[in-house]
C-alpha cells in the first residue's frame, strides 16, 4: 500500500512539517518520490515511523532513535515487545499520578465548599464558639482539633448524610421509648451501638468520654434542649442507655 503525505500524517497524527523534517535528516525517508517530486512510503515506511514514535513516547532523542533503528542487530518484533513493557510501566505511573491529582482536588474542593460552622448548623456565632470553648474545657484543644479536621475532610455532601444519620438514630430512639422499651433492652442498646459508631465520624471517643457526652445529653440545658425536639423525655432515657452501655462494656 502506498501513503501519501497527507494520508500517513493523518494516520500518525503528526504534521506535514515533521515528516519532512525526518526525510531530511534520514531518520525516515520515503520509499519513493513521484515525478513531481512528491514523497510516497510504504509499509515498511509506516512500521519505521511508528518505532520512532514509540522511541519518542518513551522519551529518546532523535539521534539516538536514528541510531537504534539503523543498527544491524534491530530486531523490530523484539523492540515492539520491549516498549510494550516500558509502556505498561508508564501507564501504570500515569494512573497513580491521576489518582493522586483526584483525590488532592477532592480534598481541597471539599473543604473549599463546606465551613466549619456548618457542623453547628442551628446554633449562631456565639453559640458555635461557647460549645468550642465547652469542647476545650472538657476534652482539650487537641480533640477540637481533630473533630473539626476529620468535619472539613468530610465534605458537605457527605456531612449532611452524617448529620441525617444522626437524626435518623435519635428518632429511633425516640420511638424505641414511646414504645415501652427501656434503657438496657436489646433494641436501645443496639441503638447505642449505632451511635457510638456515628460518633466516629467526629472523634475517636475513649469509655469515659463516651459516658461524658451521653451524660452531657440531659444534664447541659443545650444539648437536652436538642434531644427534646424527638421527645421530651429523650435526654434522660439517653443518658440512662449510656450509662447502661458503658457499665456492659
Amino acid at each position: 500500500m502506498v501513503y501519501t503525505v497527507n494520508k500517513l500524517t493523518a494516520i500518525a497524527g503528526i504534521s506535514v512539517r515533521t515528516l519532512h523534517y525526518y526525510d531530511r535528516i534520514g531518520l525516515l525517508k520515503p520509499a519513493s518520490y513521484s515525478r513531481s517530486g512528491y514523497r510516497n512510503y510504504g509499509e515498511k515506511e509506516a512500521l519505521r515511523l511508528q518505532q520512532i514514535m514509540f522511541f519518542r513516547e518513551l522519551g529518546f532523542n532523535l539521534a539516538d532513535i536514528k541510531t537504534i533503528l539503523s543498527g544491524q542487530n534491530f530486531d523490530a518484533v523484539e523492540a515492539l515487545k520491549s516498549h510494550r513493557k516500558l509502556l505498561q510501566h508508564k501507564a501504570q505511573r500515569l494512573a497513580e499520578l491521576v489518582d493522586t491529582i483526584d483525590r488532592t482536588i477532592d480534598k481541597m474542593q471539599r473543604k473549599k465548599e463546606m465551613d466549619i460552622k456548618e457542623f453547628y448548623k442551628g446554633f449562631s456565632d456565639d453559640k458555635i464558639e461557647e460549645y468550642r470553648e465547652e469542647v476545650r474545657r472538657r476534652w482539650g484543644d487537641e480533640t477540637l482539633r481533630d473533630s473539626e479536621q476529620r468535619v472539613l475532610g468530610l465534605g458537605k455532601e457527605k456531612m449532611d448524610a452524617i448529620q441525617t444519620e444522626g437524626g435518623s438514630i435519635f428518632q429511633a430512639m425516640a420511638d424505641a421509648m414511646v414504645q415501652g422499651k427501656t434503657p438496657d433492652s436489646d433494641a436501645v442498646q443496639t441503638l447505642v451501638e449505632r451511635w457510638r459508631q456515628w460518633l466516629e465520624h467526629f472523634h475517636r471517643y475513649s469509655p469515659e468520654a463516651l459516658l461524658g457526652l451521653g451524660r452531657m445529653y440531659s444534664q447541659d440545658e443545650r444539648f437536652a434542649a436538642f434531644f427534646k425536639k424527638f421527645h421530651k423525655d429523650l435526654p434522660g432515657f439517653f443518658t440512662g442507655a449510656v450509662e447502661f452501655y458503658c457499665r456492659e462494656k
